[in-house]
C-alpha cells in the first residue's frame, strides 16, 4: 500500500501521535526523576511534542522527531552492556526508541520525509540543547572550608546520630551565625587519620554542582587531604549525614 494512503487515514495519524505523545511523555517522566543531563531531557520534550506534527504531517514529522529520538538512544547505550542489571523503566524506555526509530526509518521511504529542513531543524534543536547543557549545567567547583571536627559522637550542641552498629562517625563543622553548620561521615580510615592528629581544624572541600548558576548539589571532596569524591564519582565509601544547628534545633542542610 502506497505510503500517502496509509498516512491519509486519519486513525493511521491519530494512532502515531498518541505513540509519540505517550512514549515521549513517559521519557520526560523517567528523566525527571533521574539525574540526567539537561539535553536529554529537552531530546525527551521535543519527542514529546512532535507528536502534534506526527497527527497532522506525517512525513514532515519523522525528519522532526529523528535526531530527538536519537538523543535518547544515545543515553541508553551506555549502561546497555549491563543490560541485565537495568530497571524497568530503562527497558520500557528502550523498547520506545526502537519502536519510534522503526516507525521514522518505515515513514522516511516517502520522498517528502526525506526533506533536508525538517531534519536541519531537528538537528540544530538537539545540537542548541547538548551546547547549552554543557556550557551552563552541571558546572563543578571547589569550596574549602577550615572546620572543626570531633570523632567521639559528641558535638558542641550534643550527642550526634551513630549508625546501624553503633558507631559515631566523624563531624566536622562551622560555627556560623551563633549555630553550627556540619557534615557528619561515617568512615573508619578518616577516623583514624584525624585520631591521630593533633590538628584543632582540618580542611574540608566540598564539591559543589550547579546548573545556570544556581547551586544544586554537594558531595564532599575531601577531608584532610583524603579524598572521597572526585566530581560525582565516589573515590572512597563514606555514608553521611548533614545539616545545621541553630538555637538548639535543626534547619536542615546547609548553603556551602
Amino acid at each position: 500500500m502506497p505510503l500517502d494512503l496509509i498516512f491519509g487515514s486519519v486513525w493511521i495519524r491519530i494512532i502515531l501521535a498518541l505513540f509519540f505523545f505517550l512514549s515521549g511523555a513517559f521519557a520526560v517522566l523517567g528523566l525527571l526523576l533521574s539525574a540526567c543531563s539537561f539535553w536529554y531531557f529537552l531530546c525527551a520534550v521535543l519527542w514529546t511534542l512532535s507528536a502534534f506534527v506526527w497527527l497532522f504531517r506525517p512525513s514532515l514529522a519523522a525528519g522532526l522527531s529523528v535526531f530527538p529520538v536519537l538523543g535518547i538512544a544515545a543515553m541508553l547505550v551506555q549502561p546497555f552492556p549491563s543490560f541485565r542489571q537495568t530497571d524497568l523503566t530503562y527497558r520500557l524506555l528502550l523498547l520506545c526508541v526502537v519502536i519510534a526509530l522503526t516507525l521514522i526509518a518505515f515513514t522516511f521511504r516517502n520522498r517528502e520525509a526525506r526533506r533536508i529542513v525538517p531534519a536541519a531543524i531537528s538537528f540544530s534543536l538537539v545540537l542548541t540543547a547538548f551546547l547549552i547543557d554543557r556550557g551552563f549545567t552541571n558546572k563543578l567547583s571547589i569550596h574549602s572550608y577550615s572546620m572543626n571536627w570531633s570523632v567521639n559522637g559528641i558535638a558542641p550542641w550534643g550527642h550526634v546520630e551513630t549508625d546501624e552498629k553503633g558507631e559515631s562517625p566523624v563531624v566536622v563543622y562551622l560555627n556560623t551565625n551563633g549555630g553550627y553548620c556540619y557534615d557528619a561521615i561515617f568512615s573508619p580510615e578518616l577516623k583514624a587519620r584525624l585520631s591521630a592528629s593533633n590538628k584543632p581544624v582540618v580542611t574540608v572541600e566540598y564539591n559543589i554542582f550547579s546548573d545556570f548558576g544556581h547551586k544544586r548539589s554537594y558531595n564532599i571532596h575531601a577531608v584532610d587531604g583524603l579524598v572521597f569524591n572526585v566530581g560525582g564519582q565516589p573515590l572512597r565509601s563514606g555514608e553521611r549525614y548533614g545539616g545545621c544547628i541553630m538555637n538548639g534545633s535543626s534547619s536542615g542542610d546547609w548553603q556551602r
